[in-house]
């Protein structure tokens, strides 16, 4: 691996870390209240987000073709759930059982910030507009494995609440492409692209900010699982991302795709798989766990994974 690649790819990182310390930082002095986290985060989900999405896809010829956004959006479900998967059979080796966090565990582990952190190191490394438009089909697979294989196999597949994968940023998404395979994304103003990419500019930076902040709000809460934190990065830092770059490494796809796949192999587990414990029946002290070990690892192992699975796809 070349150095200058790997530090090329910190520097992309080394801010998205510090905008997270910026939000904990916030939290702790008060500046950032938690009152405040619901308004913001709907408004990063339900507007900022959504802009940001159409203000990538519509237009863009990556994703003009409906073959190539299925493979995407396969991918984005199939890793996710041979993640997860994967990491339901080894929980028992470190003492976890069902019940008593092996299912949250497996979630957790499977489960990566998709979003809030892949975005701003695939819109810095690539600035085009074709990469991150493949990202966010990507992501279409991502939340239906979140809701179906992850929420699945805490309350059942019986019970799985797949509908919610139909939100906000998945609705804009499946909207835009429909522009797009229809043709009716020419007729969309220009003036109406210049608000999008105002508004669009708005929904990262938030919502980094208040994940930094719901880190300083879990930090120290519990006893330290050091199994758990141990061996959580491990897996979703070190033996996930196999899966990832061999997919990238050996599949046909495209190489926006294939850079798509790398970054995504490198994420730390989602904050949101917290909420998704604490909401369906899982175990949350074990996702903190995991979602704080692997976020505090991947300052490290991130821009390593990056740069050496760029490097692999020849990209």
């Amino acid at each position: 691996m070349d150095n200058l690649d790997y530090l090329s790819i910190l520097s992309v990182a080394v801010p998205i870390y510090l905008t997270m310390a910026a939000g904990a930082i916030a939290r702790r002095t008060g500046l950032l209240k938690p009152e405040a986290d619901v308004s913001l985060m709907k408004l990063s989900v339900m507007l900022l987000t959504p802009a940001l999405i159409i203000e990538r896809v519509v237009g863009n010829p990556a994703v003009m073709r409906l073959p190539p956004v299925l493979i995407a959006a396969g991918l984005g479900y199939a890793l996710v759930a041979l993640g997860i998967a994967f990491t339901y059979f080894i929980a028992p080796l470190i003492g976890l059982k069902k019940g008593l966090g092996r299912r949250t565990f497996s979630v957790a582990c499977g489960l990566q910030n998709y979003g809030f952190v892949a975005i701003p190191i695939v819109t810095a490394l690539f600035p085009d507009k074709g990469t991150l438009g493949v990202l966010f089909t990507f992501t279409l697979g991502v939340e239906l494995a979140c809701w179906t294989a992850g929420v699945g196999l805490l309350t059942g597949l019986d019970k799985a609440p797949w509908r919610l994968a139909l939100n906000a940023p998945v609705l804009t998404i499946l909207t835009s492409l429909l522009l797009n395979f229809t043709g009716l994304h020419a007729y969309v103003p220009q003036v109406a692209h210049n608000t999008f990419t105002m508004l669009g500019a708005c929904a990262v930076p938030l919502a980094v900010l208040l994940i930094g902040a719901s880190i300083a709000d879990l930090w120290g809460q519990g006893a330290m699982q050091w199994k758990v934190a141990i061996v959580s990065p491990i897996l979703r830092l070190g033996v996930i991302p196999v899966a990832f770059l061999l997919a990238a490494y050996h599949l046909p796809i495209s190489l926006e795709l294939k850079r798509v796949i790398v970054v995504q192999g490198a994420m730390p587990s989602a904050v949101f798989n917290i909420m998704i414990a604490r909401l369906y029946g899982g175990h949350a002290p074990t996702a903190v766990q995991v979602v704080i070990a692997t976020t505090v690892v991947s300052c490290i192992s991130t821009p390593l994974v990056i740069a050496w699975g760029l490097k692999l796809v020849g990209s």
